[in-house]
């Protein structure tokens, strides 16, 4: 499949159920003369929801129909408060956000549950809570609540449409939990990926309310929000630093293109909307691809979605600017000293534990289970980027020692292998260069001192 044909059908996908749970939602708030943002939050949520790009098993459908109407009303209230009492909303914030990353260590059901609290408090920065025309109070609960219940129905009927044409399959979801203690070796007591990440987020939006409340009252959710996607799911300081690159320059881009639009004259709010749809679905298409695609078209559609601005646009455009490059320096200063991950010693890790796979399976005789390769494969690719770029910016003096290059190397073999081009000789010979490669790498003073303990269990 072309690298740019799975991204489409995503993208088709998550816009479809985006347009779905927004139609359906603005048509219930027009009905209630209230204003679109009930609408708006749906379409957010059910974007977050669609992006596996699987059919939800019945398991984790059931968790998400009972959950996420609840979630997304305890969100609005934390929204609600973030706009009344904002200190309060913060310490909110980051305990609902630090919660869902450390039921990650508990199973794939408590995974699904930390995954329905995060994505409506990611929603509701991207859109304030702010429904009007209710003069009732149960009126905004219930219609926070039906905007979770349609965006979680949205997006399953669009997978469910998706599986039918064979574009996603069903989640495999075993039930299984893996339980604290299993998480780590017994014999050394050490933090769970899931605690470090914890941690590391805590700080970052600890970073990023503090800083964004004093010294950017009007825009703190700019710092909030890139802080977050910096921190988030990141697996080294490498990792973290190229995000901050890649959400800088693509705010740049993106908000360069807001300040353009700004000049352009729409017809009306039908107009907009469209524009905002068609951008969207060009971001979740570039989403997979590159990152500062996605960066450049999410930044486009905050911005458009703020609505019209009182302040000089080039002055509103440079505050957005500073707002994301503090934010990602909130994400990579937390990345980078609580429990830092050195990335070249994840990258040692991570071929270590290929090479080992593929060790066993030309002992035995036999071909690699294509599973466990393509896993191994995914890891190496999340972590491809930043050293190719890191690569490239040094030069060409270590090209062939660079980590970089190990993963060029190990990517070649697991080709090899899936494709059935494995030999004894020729693929032995390469494993066994590479692994003398990693170990003379180890084994430089300058290197043995930093504690491989930073390696995540």
């Amino acid at each position: 499949m072309s690298v740019f044909a799975q991204p489409f059908r995503i993208a088709v996908v998550s816009i479809a159920a985006v347009l779905a749970s927004f139609g359906a939602v603005y048509c219930l708030s027009l009905a209630l003369d209230v204003n679109a943002t009930p609408a708006i939050l749906a379409a957010t949520l059910a974007m977050s929801m669609s992006r596996r790009m699987q059919i939800p098993s019945l398991r984790k459908f059931t968790a998400e129909l009972v959950l996420l109407p609840l979630i997304a009303l305890t969100a609005g209230l934390v929204g609600m408060a973030l706009l009344k009492l904002p200190l309060v909303g913060a310490m909110l914030f980051i305990g609902g956000m630090v919660l869902s990353i450390l039921m990650r260590q508990y199973g794939p059901l408590a995974r699904t549950i930390g995954r329905i609290v995060a994505i409506p408090l990611i929603a509701i920065l991207v859109v304030p809570v702010r429904i009007e025309g209710i003069d009732g109070r149960w009126l905004p609960a219930a219609l926070m609540v039906a905007a979770g219940l349609a965006a979680l129905l949205c997006s399953a009927g669009a997978a469910w449409l998706a599986g039918r044409i064979g574009w996603a399959e069903v989640d495999a979801d075993t039930g299984q939990s893996t339980p604290a203690s299993k998480a780590v070796a017994p014999a050394k007591r050490s933090l769970h990926i899931a605690e470090r990440m914890a941690l590391q987020m805590f700080v970052a939006l600890g970073l990023a309310f503090a800083i964004g409340m004093l010294v950017f009252p009007a825009h703190w959710a700019w710092v909030v929000l890139t802080a977050f996607i910096v921190c988030s799911g990141t697996v080294s300081r490498g990792d973290a630093v190229y995000k901050g690159l890649m959400r800088l320059g693509g705010a740049v881009g993106g908000a360069t293109l807001a300040a353009a639009m700004a000049h352009v004259a729409l017809p009306g709010p039908a107009a907009d909307a469209a524009i905002i749809f068609a951008i969207l679905f060009i971001g979740i298409w570039l989403r997979q691809i590159h990152y500062a695609g996605w960066a450049v078209c999410a930044t486009l559609i905050f911005a458009l979605l703020q609505g019209p601005q009182d302040e000089a646009i080039m002055s509103l455009l440079g505050m957005r600017i500073v707002c994301i490059l503090v934010g990602a320096l909130c994400g990579v200063a937390a990345a980078s000293f609580v429990y830092p991950i050195r990335t070249e010693q994840l990258v040692h890790k991570r071929i270590a534990d290929a090479l080992h796979v593929l060790r066993d399976a030309l002992a035995a005789g036999q071909a690699p289970d294509k599973s466990v390769l393509d896993r191994h494969a995914a890891g190496l690719d999340r972590l491809a980027p930043p050293l190719r770029l890191h690569r490239r910016l040094v030069g060409s003096a270590n090209a062939s020692t660079h980590p970089a290059a190990w993963v060029d190397r190990m990517q070649a073999l697991i080709a090899q292998a899936r494709t059935g081009e494995f030999d004894r000789a020729r693929s032995g010979a390469q494993m066994r260069e590479l692994g003398a490669m990693l170990k003379a790498r180890a084994q430089d003073p300058a290197k043995r001192n930093r504690a491989a303990s930073n390696i995540a269990d």
